[in-house]
């Protein structure tokens, strides 16, 4: 569909008990992007709320209901085909060709061989992949996959492999893997149930709002280091070396412990984060 926009305002949703799935979540786009994040950081809760799949508060603007959703192995008909499972989506619309658009995409997805198998015989690798077919069977407006190649065996390899599916195509592509997520022109960070970056990862990193954004991307060390003030300039010390910290630095700081990443050995002198809040202070 041309001109599709997914505007995501303010959203939130909590389960059962109180539990945060999403918390403020809010975001605009036009084209593909990841959703970056770690285990528990609320990226499925977000695409199911953008495939209508959970009630929340806020608002998701989105104007097609044509949309794919990779559903986790339960979803798989276990004691049926791979070819049947793969076929289900196109069998429930009655579209004309079934097994020939099956047999099309299990070649793309080097699962030709096991189109017989009932799906119970299955490594957990193979019905992952069986569960991109079926989402890649058909065509749609939006394809929300989560982290589609999770378990899968030579994930890099098939990630080429999904690159070619997915172009040309609306997809939100929820990851854990950074690399693949730095294949897309913009990235939706999430950490907390709370969006803390979106952008393209230069421009995260050029202001990352808190630690997490730097654990996503970077191996940096962070360390507590109490900041001192001598005369107008304020400086550290680490490792037995002064070092002079850049301004603007608000007083409310001054003899406190802030949180500075170090890589390697060498201190990140121009971004430095709250101690209590682990967000940033300063990036000159």
């Amino acid at each position: 569909m041309e001109n599709l926009v997914l505007k995501v305002q303010d959203l939130s949703l909590k389960y059962f008990g109180g539990y945060k799935g999403v918390d403020m979540v809010s975001f605009e786009t036009n084209d593909s992007i990841a959703i970056l994040g770690k285990k528990l950081s609320g990226k499925t809760s977000l695409l199911r709320c953008i495939a209508n799949l959970e009630k929340y508060d806020g608002k998701i603007e989105l104007n097609t209901i044509n949309i794919v959703f990779t559903f986790d192995l339960k979803s798989l008909k276990k004691s049926k085909s791979v070819s049947y499972n793969i076929a289900y989506p196109l069998i429930l619309r009655k579209e004309p060709n079934v097994d020939e658009k099956v047999l099309k995409i299990a070649k793309v997805l080097k699962i030709d061989s096991i189109l017989n198998k009932s799906v119970k015989e299955l490594s957990i690798s193979e019905q992952r992949l069986v569960i991109l077919a079926r989402a890649f069977v058909r065509d749609a407006d939006l394809y929300l996959l989560d982290n589609p190649l999770k378990d899968v065996d030579n994930r890099e390899e098939y990630f080429e492999i999904l690159k070619g599916l997915m172009k040309d195509k609306f997809v939100i592509y929820a990851t854990d893997d950074v690399k693949e997520a730095e294949s897309f022109n913009k990235i939706l960070c999430m950490a907390y149930q709370k969006a803390i970056g979106f952008g393209s990862k230069e421009e995260i990193l050029s202001r990352p709002k808190t630690i997490d954004v730097l654990k996503l991307f970077t191996d940096y060390k962070f360390e507590n280091i109490e900041l001192k003030k001598d005369g107008d300039k304020y400086y550290i010390e680490y490792l037995n070396i002064k070092y002079d910290v850049p301004s603007p630095i608000s007083e409310i700081y001054n003899g406190k412990e802030v949180v500075f990443a170090v890589n390697g050995e060498k201190i990140i002198l121009n971004m430095y984060f709250d101690k209590s809040t682990e967000y940033l202070i300063s990036r000159d």
